[in-house]
């Protein structure tokens, strides 16, 4: 008797692949009265977004999973229109108007004068995908806390930062993953976003709303 095959792990909507990697052509504009600014040498609508340059990926799901990596442009989605990083749906309880999400100690960090409150850059999780990302996500068997919260909004972004080299050209200064408020004036023309980090309210333990 054949023994029966292992379930396939599900790959998750946010998870970047391999075939969604795209060129940065980066360099450094310079603008009258502005300064240098980091842009694409071949601009295209889109490119900038809340005011910050956003790194170009594709969005195709083709190649294998980059376990390690989210696609920028689903992440961004999930977090702008509160979708589900496992399976891409809506995640809002139609019944409470709030929203379910799985904290970590690596992507959520407090205020000290709102407890309640605090910034992510993990998209949320709905209900029904809940149990299945706290079994197969190695990362939240490390940490992690199942939360509502009331609403979101968009409040920063992880980038990787440039600076101007020989002609324009864009040097990486060796920062990645630095998080840049979207009202910091003097970083947001060095960086490359590549997650949206949104800023959460009334934060509560499951079960509690």
């Amino acid at each position: 008797m054949t023994a029966a095959a292992p379930p396939q792990l599900r790959v998750p909507y946010v998870i970047a692949h391999a075939d969604e990697a795209a060129p940065q052509p980066l360099w450094f504009s310079r603008r009258p009265l502005n300064g240098p600014r980091l842009a694409y040498d071949d601009p295209r609508r889109g490119d900038v977004v809340r005011g910050v340059l956003r790194a170009r990926v594709l969005n195709n799901r083709r190649g294998a999973p980059q376990w390690r990596k989210l696609n920028t442009l689903r992440q961004w989605r999930c977090m702008e229109k509160l979708l589900c990083q496992v399976c891409g749906g809506v995640v809002t309880d139609p019944a409470t108007g709030r929203i379910p999400w799985i904290m970590t100690a690596t992507a959520f960090r407090t205020f000290p004068d709102d407890p309640a409150g605090g910034l992510t850059s993990a998209p949320p999780t709905c209900r029904a995908c809940i149990p299945e990302a706290l079994v197969t996500c190695p990362q939240l068997h490390i940490s992690s806390t199942v939360c509502t919260v009331a609403r979101a909004e968009p409040a920063a972004v992880l980038a990787d930062m440039f600076t101007p080299g020989p002609g324009g050209r864009a040097v990486p200064t060796g920062e990645y993953s630095v998080e840049v408020s979207l009202g910091e004036k003097a970083l947001i023309p060095y960086a490359l976003a590549t997650q949206l980090v949104v800023r959460v309210y009334d934060l509560q333990a499951a079960g509690r709303d």
